[in-house]
């Protein structure tokens, strides 16, 4: 029986053992050959050498030899210098009676499945994610929003911290690190905190994440179970929104206005709701801030009821006006209720998937256990190298740096849009953020979208956040763009919609 052991460095298939009375050659020939034919040698993948075949398989390399000429003369291999032996790119029939084919290849029908009727799986048939192959334009042409400048991240400095962390003397990165995030990352979180967002906590209270969306479903998981309410800002983030229909809560859509959501509305129609989403510091997608007055009828709604507030500050320190204001979080009576989510790939570039939960202490041990359960830890080595990047005043520096570049970005956005849009785009004050909502002056959203995308430009339908109809409107971003393609880009936006 052929031996079953490989050596290193070397990858070979399971072929099994040859039948009673079968030559190696023929066992080998065939075996090869059903691999080839079921795909598990795909076209164009290179096999061993007859001299690490007959030795990873204990066989004469004569017979190695003799089955991989049999396969080239069918076909089945091809053999080229410099290259080795490769499977065929054009497979030949595989219903030819090959010479040393002892019995006929019959493909295996396999059985046609569909997945179990579950309510999740139901429900996920009628979404698709806002960020996904199916709704990500490919490439990065203006409009789009939600996206900061990639290019104006220091990246050099980021690979230094991150060979740093490399380093002999520190492997023990590469290893599991504590659920709840590297305790140095907590202590430069909770640091920064206390100085740009208001909130004075201790790294213990600080959960970190790969994700906001990954902070909000295990609110939805651990604090409204079942057929729970839950308020949701309309309009608002898609994801947010999403996220709470597949996980089957009921959403109570809560209307904005220029003040932020409308708490009163929100008591109206769901007083009993087990958790609160919102956006206070800048609403996603209006940019409005929520009112002091909303802010404390929010806090004693959630007090008295025994309700949490989901408090997604994802892009707070990009304002332009004036300085950021607090966290809804910083507020004496939010310590029990507000749960305060930030995220870093706002502030840093989207594939750093590093994320935080600010949480009243009585939820830290019951929100790590089910962070550890659902995905262990966020990864440990950008964790390290970004509790350098904060330590060492590098974050605070990249921050005050690109809120510079986005306001001037910002402005440039506004009076193009004023020199070409007339008429056409009513551009309101950009305050904060990388993007803005804009109101449509033409009839059609779809048919604006739609000609503006073959104009080569790229914006979100303001329909897409929201639930009730409001007035035609495209979200369209200004962070990545620099002043010169922000004008070429609103003249063709001009040219597309006039023409």
């Amino acid at each position: 029986m052929p031996s079953e052991k490989a050596p290193p460095h070397v990858v070979f298939l399971p072929l099994g053992a040859p039948e009673a009375g079968a030559s190696l050659q023929s066992w080998l020939y065939e075996s090869l050959r059903r691999a080839i034919l079921g795909g598990r040698l795909p076209t164009g993948s290179k096999l061993p050498s007859t001299r690490a075949m007959a030795e990873h398989y204990s066989l004469a390399r004569g017979t190695v030899q003799a089955a991989y000429q049999q396969l080239l003369s069918e076909g089945y291999l091809q053999a080229r210098t410099g290259s080795g032996t490769r499977v065929s790119e054009v497979l030949p029939d595989p219903t030819l009676n090959a010479g040393y084919v002892r019995r006929k290849v019959v493909p295996v029908q396999e059985e046609k499945r569909s997945a179990p009727e579950t309510p999740w799986l139901k429900r996920l048939d009628e979404i698709v994610p806002i960020f996904s192959r199916r709704t990500l334009p490919s490439g990065l042409r203006p409009f789009f929003p939600h996206r900061g400048d990639i290019n104006a991240f220091p990246i050099d400095l980021w690979r230094k911290l991150h060979t740093q962390q490399l380093r002999s003397s520190r492997l023990s990165m590469l290893l599991d690190s504590d659920p709840a995030g590297l305790p140095e990352l907590r202590e430069a979180i909770a640091s920064y905190l206390a100085i740009a967002r208001g909130v004075q906590v201790s790294p213990e209270r600080i959960l970190v994440l790969s994700s906001v969306q990954q902070g909000l479903d295990i609110c939805l998981r651990l604090l409204a179970p079942g057929d729970s309410q839950v308020w949701m800002e309309d309009p608002g983030y898609p994801g947010a929104r999403q996220l709470m229909d597949i996980s089957g809560v009921r959403r109570v859509d809560v209307p904005v206005d220029r003040f932020g959501m409308q708490v009163e509305e929100g008591m109206r129609q769901a007083p009993a709701a087990r958790l609160a989403y919102v956006t206070p510091s800048r609403q996603a997608p209006l940019g409005g801030e929520l009112s002091p007055a909303r802010r404390l009828a929010l806090l004693k709604w959630a007090a008295e009821q025994g309700s949490y507030i989901f408090e997604d500050d994802y892009d707070s320190e990009y304002r332009f006006i004036a300085k950021p204001i607090p966290a809804l979080r910083s507020m004496p009576a939010a310590e029990h209720s507000v749960i305060l989510a930030g995220t870093f790939s706002k502030l840093l570039f989207p594939s750093v998937r590093l994320a935080y939960l600010v949480l009243p202490e009585h939820l830290l041990e019951s929100f790590t256990r089910a962070s550890a359960l659902m995905s262990r830890h966020a990864n440990s080595l950008a964790q390290a190298v970004l509790a350098d990047f904060i330590h060492e005043g590098h974050f605070d520096r990249h921050v005050r740096r690109m809120r510079k570049i986005y306001a001037s970005r910002a402005e440039a956005f506004a009076e193009a849009a004023h020199r070409h849009w007339q008429g056409l785009i009513e551009v309101p004050e950009i305050r904060a953020g990388m993007d803005i909502a804009c109101q449509l002056q033409v009839e059609s959203e779809q048919d604006a979208f739609t000609r503006l995308q073959a104009a080569g430009i790229d914006t979100i339908p303001l329909s897409r956040y929201c639930v009730n109809t409001r007035a035609a409107g495209l979200v369209m971003g200004f962070a990545p763009y620099e002043e010169r393609t922000i004008e070429d880009a609103a003249k063709a936006v001009a040219l597309a919609l006039r023409g």
